[in-house]
């Protein structure tokens, strides 16, 4: 009998010693079933223990991870400093008795052809397949310039050499597009969500493990999809936000996670964008990473003109209804993109005689008002009510201003009756198949107008998009947040990218800042100039990729217990480190300063060093403070 220290789904960094007979073959990375507090749950076997009296003993064995898998997940603990057994729950998939087997697809032909400077790229990526060596590859190309494609030529490459490949997209709302793509060229492909059945997630995952799927297509949590032979990770749209998860642990980079696999397996990652987030190109730039350039559209086709517009308080400036009219009433109909980055209604309620706001009783922000269902909506907590018609201080109309994408739904169908028109945001495709479907109409020519939030700026690859309107560029223009700028460009260089891939594309940018960098930055399909005035003001302030971040949140029900908890946390924390090492900022209030009952207060931690950051966070991990909540986060995306 032996003993094994095993990893539990507990919020500890803490390992229980358990007993297993020899014929369970038991080792590093074995998944196990095990009796724990008075129920059997699943955990992993990290390293054999030393005898303990009272050691309960181990029920079975289900499978081992492959041994790159197993070690990522150590690191992943290590670098974003969360237990063990977290991390190791959150890439298991439900256990259960049956798997599907995977169907097989018909294949078509592809009769295209690279161009040179996609063949160049192709070929040395190529090279590092072959020789079976990491390297991370920036492939940076501006939209419809054929990345693709080369992805699809390299995973032809990688399978025939009998290993799997891996494509991550940021938003699941893209994984039927991919998807269909990839089963078109090899006939084969599944892909695996949060929003996958639990039947179906099971199938993928064992098949995975077993070797019979060779392309995996994900959202960030399948960068955790036990391929026992990887040969390739595609990351496409690297710079989207979506990569990272926030709110559950472990809070992790979907990217950062792919080119560390990449880095144990020895193979390549390929991370793809028009708009790289300002880390990457910087790695770029400073030889981390190899950068590939795709500059101009294939086909030889021009990137779509791009007009800046001030909509003088309106919904749409005359110029963009006269664009929209143009587009759709051409001899031969283009079809019409509208993107606006708040979904609702009307994201505010006002009373014009006594300025009372309609504001979350949980959360420090508006409510929005959805139409639809009549009902006022936090976006932070869920909490609903009513719509709210009289002020509740004073008894006089409450009016909704602003607008969301229901509004300009409700604006446009009346403006627009003859056209079939969609919304695409979070509240529209809360159902399963939601994306499927609306994709599928889009491919088939049955929306005309598709409006909605960021979904649709990543992605859409259709040839007949005339004319991509942006309703307002500033919504995030402004946010108390360093990234506010990059996110912004990112947008608008995205959503503009869908316009004129099969022929002549216009877009309209609408903004009250149109000389801002970002905007005319975008405007002119110029990254370079946009990086150019960023990385000055990144460095400038110290910020990434010229230091690493960390960020503590404290929180309490009472705004007293949170703002004194944050006080004594700086002191604690200044009393462990050198003050030359780590610059701490805070601690202040949080932009949104109160969310789901709980008052926030957050400080930012500065460190050339990842590792004197993972230190402290590690110290602080299992600080208990009565009536507060801490939560710590390695290289933080949000800072509101």
């Amino acid at each position: 009998m032996k003993y094994f220290n095993v990893a539990v789904p507990i919020d500890k960094f803490s390992l229980f010693t358990y007993t297993g007979k020899e014929d369970l073959k038991l080792q590093r990375g074995s998944v196990v079933r095990i009796p724990f507090r008075n129920k059997t749950i699943e955990g992993v076997v990290i390293e054999e223990g030393k005898p303990f009296k009272g050691a309960k003993e181990i029920q079975r064995k289900i499978l081992d991870l492959p041994p790159d898998l197993f070690k990522l997940c150590l690191w992943v603990s290590s670098y974003y400093v969360c237990p063990l057994g977290l991390v190791f729950s959150f890439c298991l998939p439900p256990i259960m008795k049956k798997v599907k087997a995977f169907k097989e697809y018909t294949k078509k032909e592809s009769t295209i052809k690279l161009n040179l400077s996609q063949n160049k790229a192709y070929k040395k990526i190529l090279k590092a397949i072959k020789e079976e060596r990491f390297e991370t590859f920036l492939l940076f190309g501006v939209t419809g310039s054929g990345k693709t494609e080369i992805y699809l030529r390299l995973m032809e490459q990688v399978i025939d050499k009998g290993k799997s490949v891996l494509y991550l997209t940021p938003e699941i709302s893209m994984i039927p597009q991919v998807i269909e793509r990839i089963r078109d060229r090899f006939g084969i492909g599944e892909s695996y969500n949060y929003k996958s059945s639990k039947g179906m997630r099971y199938s993928y995952w064992v098949n995975a493990i077993n070797g019979n799927l060779k392309i995996g297509v994900g959202s960030r949590m399948s960068v955790f999809s036990p391929f026992k032979n990887l040969g390739l990770i595609i990351v496409d749209e690297e710079h989207s936000d979506s990569y990272r998860q926030e709110d559950l642990k472990p809070r992790f980079s979907g990217r950062d996670v792919a080119v560390m696999r990449g880095k144990i397996g020895n193979f390549p990652v390929i991370l793809g964008s028009a708009t790289p987030s300002i880390e990457s190109f910087y790695n770029a730039e400073t030889g981390k990473y190899k950068l590939l350039e795709l500059p101009k559209r294939v086909k030889g086709m021009d990137l779509p003109e791009v007009k800046i517009a001030d909509p003088g308080g309106k919904l749409f400036s005359e110029v963009m209804e006269k664009e929209i009219e143009d587009t759709l009433n051409k001899e031969k109909p283009s079809r019409v993109i509208l993107f606006l980055n708040r979904r609702g209604y009307a994201p505010y309620g006002k009373c014009y005689n006594c300025g009372w706001v309609a504001r979350c009783r949980d959360c420090d922000i508006c409510l929005t008002l959805h139409k639809k269902t009549n009902t006022l909506i936090c976006h932070h907590c869920g909490y609903r009510v009513e719509r709210i018609e009289k002020c509740p201080v004073c008894g006089k109309e409450i009016f909704y201003l602003g607008w969301g994408t229901q509004r300009i739904e409700e604006e446009i169908e009346k403006k627009y009756s003859g056209y079939n028109i969609k919304r695409m945001d979070t509240d529209s495709t809360s159902g399963r198949h939601s994306h499927e479907e609306i994709y599928s109409k889009l491919k088939k020519g049955e929306i005309q107008i598709l409006l909605g939030t960021q979904m649709v700026t990543k992605g859409l690859d259709l040839p007949d998009i005339g004319f991509v309107g942006v309703v307002s560029a500033d919504t995030a223009l402004n946010f108390p947040d360093f990234r506010a700028t990059e996110k912004t460009f990112q947008l608008l260089s995205q959503v503009a990218g869908r316009a004129g891939r099969g022929e002549t594309g216009k877009v309209l940018i609408q903004s009250s800042n149109p000389n801002h960098y970002a905007i005319k930055s975008a405007s002119a399909h110029s990254y370079r100039d946009f990086y150019k005035e960023e990385i000055r003001f990144r460095e400038s302030a110290n910020y990434p990729p010229f230091t690493k971040l960390a960020r503590i949140i404290i929180k309490s029900k009472e705004i007293k217990k949170a703002e004194n908890a944050s006080v004594k946390l700086k002191k604690t924390i200044e009393s462990m480190v050198e003050s030359k090492k780590i610059t701490i900022l805070g601690p202040v209030a949080c932009p949104i300063g109160k969310i789901e009952k709980y008052f926030r207060f957050h400080m930012l931690l500065k460190s050339k060093n990842s590792s004197a950051l993972q230190n402290i966070l590690k110290k602080l991990y299992n600080k208990k403070i009565p009536g507060v909540k801490i939560s710590l986060e390695i290289d933080p995306i949000n800072m509101l």
